[in-house]
């Protein structure tokens, strides 16, 4: 038997709308774990809001988090965790020169401190606040740590020139707008730090070349390990543009367990 790395986006991809794993498929990934296929979270929250799927899906992989800022791997004390932070001097820099005309919030964070203006149902939906030290206020006065995440929520998106504009002020940083429901909202990240990164650090571990990835996404920050994986599946619920990277689209969407039924195809139904 062939044993792949299967990659898994979380939020529009492995979880449902009402943010659960489907049962078919979170039984379907024990038994493809069970044949010694390596099983990878590779997504743009924080360990604290992934830990809980991690779980159920009862892995002792890596986890890919940040969108490949962070990689860390709970059940195994013997890996060295990976981390790449944003110098705050150019994080206030990005800030003061868009300025709050243009900038409605901003969120910044490490694994245990999290910085925002103000509070922001979505934005606190997914980096999962409890537990968290929770400073909010003007980040220019307030960030005192070098974060591993910035995300940006602008009153619109006629400002995302000045945004971009800004950014690549800073050599080795570009800016991803989000899509659709949240399309006023956008992160900054180092070029080379992305969940393709990421993902090549994970299959060196498991000796995997890349012909035998299988990344699912749904999603803009999908895109560059959709380049590199062998085989890129994107959601039917995903973004037109991705989909243009993909080398497959499921016939089913995240509620309807398009990942098991795209996997049970491309693994000969295992």
């Amino acid at each position: 038997m062939e044993k792949y790395l299967i990659a898994l986006d979380l939020d529009g991809t492995l979880l449902n709308s009402k943010k659960e794993i489907c049962p078919d498929t979170l039984k379907y990934l024990h038994h493809l774990d069970s044949l010694g296929h390596i099983i990878v979270i590779a997504t743009g929250r924080p360990i604290r809001s992934i830990k809980r799927y991690y779980d159920e899906l009862n892995l002792h992989s890596p986890i890919i988090c940040y969108n490949g800022a962070n990689i860390i791997s709970p059940n195994d004390p013997t890996f060295k965790e990976v981390n790449f932070a944003f110098p705050k001097e150019i994080i206030k820099q990005i800030y003061n020169d868009v300025g709050p005309k243009y900038i409605e919030n901003v969120l910044c964070e490490t694994n245990k401190e999290l910085w925002i203006i103000k509070d922001d149902e979505i934005l606190e939906s997914v980096f999962v606040t409890k537990g968290m030290k929770l400073i909010k206020g003007d980040i220019r006065e307030t960030l005192t740590n070098d974060p591993m995440t910035m995300i940006i929520k602008s009153y619109s998106t006629s400002s995302n020139n000045i945004l971009e504009a800004a950014v690549k002020k800073h050599p080795g940083l570009e800016i991803r707008f989000w899509m659709g429901a949240y399309e006023l909202y956008s992160e900054i990240f180092f070029s080379n730090v992305t969940k393709a990164h990421a993902l090549a650090d994970v299959a060196k571990l498991y000796n995997i070349n890349r012909e035998h990835i299988i990344a699912f996404g749904d999603a803009n920050n999908d895109i560059q390990m959709f380049q590199f994986a062998g085989i890129s599946v994107a959601m039917k619920n995903a973004n037109d543009n991705l989909k243009k990277y993909a080398t497959r689209i499921s016939k089913f969407d995240n509620d309807h367990d398009g990942i098991m039924y795209e996997l049970k195809s491309i693994l000969k139904d295992e």
